[in-house]
């Protein structure tokens, strides 16, 4: 996916069907957008890609046919806004879909291009810092938690 072809998914009825999208601030704070209908999605969001706020959108393992993993694509331009330093439980690998993402892994500068990828162990500190625009994926593997409260609460029956 390259970053027409998410601007065009993210627009798409598909995403406002099947995926949680949200956006990062300025702060760092992320917020869901919630809308009762597609008509008045699709125009929110085309106002938030045009806005300097981080786009992220959850369960895209649905999308891929991951079964045993999540996945999260995160849309940012130069300088977007993003989370502090944080750890995740799983073992994520980040993989740079388009731009050129640029990340700090306990304390240390890695920069990914396209179709480069990182792998973050379990509980190590680290966060993107958006010095450019790029469109990157989270997997989280073996994320079963997170897929089973997902599966629950959609009536999923994946396995």
């Amino acid at each position: 996916m390259n970053f027409l072809e998410f601007e065009d998914f993210v627009l798409s009825e598909q995403c406002y069907n099947n995926h949680d999208v949200s956006y990062i601030d300025s702060k760092g704070l992320q917020h869901y957008l919630f809308y009762d209908s597609f008509w008045e999605y699709q125009p929110k969001m085309l106002s938030l890609l045009m806005s300097d706020n981080t786009i992220k959108v959850e369960q895209m393992e649905k999308h891929y046919g991951y079964i045993n993993q999540t996945a999260h694509i995160f849309f940012n331009k130069t300088n977007g806004p993003t989370f502090d330093v944080h750890t995740d439980p799983v073992k994520v690998i980040i993989e740079c879909l388009d731009g050129t993402k640029h990340m700090e892994i306990e304390g240390n500068a890695v920069v990914l291009k396209p179709g480069e990828s990182v792998i973050i162990p379990p509980n190590t500190e680290h966060r993107a810092l958006n010095y450019k625009k790029a469109l990157m994926v989270s997997y989280g593997i073996r994320d079963t938690e997170t897929l089973d409260g997902l599966r629950k609460n959609n009536g999923d029956v994946q396995s």
